[in-house]
């Protein structure tokens, strides 16, 4: 092989591992309104709320995204006299999306697992996402929480200005998720 046909197979070669992208690549769902902050109680078996500083500070409580194995981000906010965690629940990845013919409306989920004391607690975000149908309005479009599904029952969130609230009765692993 002389040095014209090694620089072309070079070339060549380095332009197929360049173009090739890995299919499960996490790309999300775009919208020009996201809401997807969710803030969560924790309260005891008696109903008295946890110490939510001391929990984090102890690595008692959280949230890990199923398929991208990434931990969330997690504050404590004080919401209505009530410490709370808060938290941004990931995107859908675009790929898992179901539309309806038009693409006005569309699905999605993001598996999470909380975990608090180290009882793990396995949950299906669900999202719904909408546009306007007006083809005049530019961004009219918005991704927000539906739902989350735990212990097979759809609890639907309290949502006060774009945000979403739950309260976690916890008793390991016979704990309760209800709105807020």
């Amino acid at each position: 092989m002389n040095i014209h046909e090694t620089l072309i197979s070079i070339l060549l070669v380095s332009t197929v591992f360049c173009s090739c992208t890995k299919d499960d690549e996490y790309s999300p769902q775009i919208a020009s309104t996201i809401l997807n902050s969710l803030f969560v109680s924790i309260t005891d078996n008696q109903g008295k709320s946890m110490n939510n500083i001391e929990l984090l500070d102890n690595n008692e409580f959280s949230v890990i995204e199923k398929n991208l194995k990434r931990k969330a981000k997690i504050d404590v906010v004080d919401y209505e006299n009530v410490k709370m965690f808060s938290f941004s629940v990931d995107l859908p990845d675009i790929k898992s999306m179901k539309f309806n013919e038009t693409k006005t409306e569309g699905s999605g989920t993001v598996g999470l697992v909380m975990n608090i004391k180290g009882t793990k607690l396995p949950m299906i975000v669900n999202f719904s996402f909408t546009t306007s149908k007006d083809a005049n309005m530019c961004g009219g479009n918005c991704i927000r929480i539906k739902s989350i599904e735990y212990a097979n029952k759809a609890v639907y969130p309290t949502e006060e200005m774009g945000i979403n609230l739950i309260k976690v009765k916890f008793n390991g692993k016979n704990s309760v998720i209800e709105p807020w």
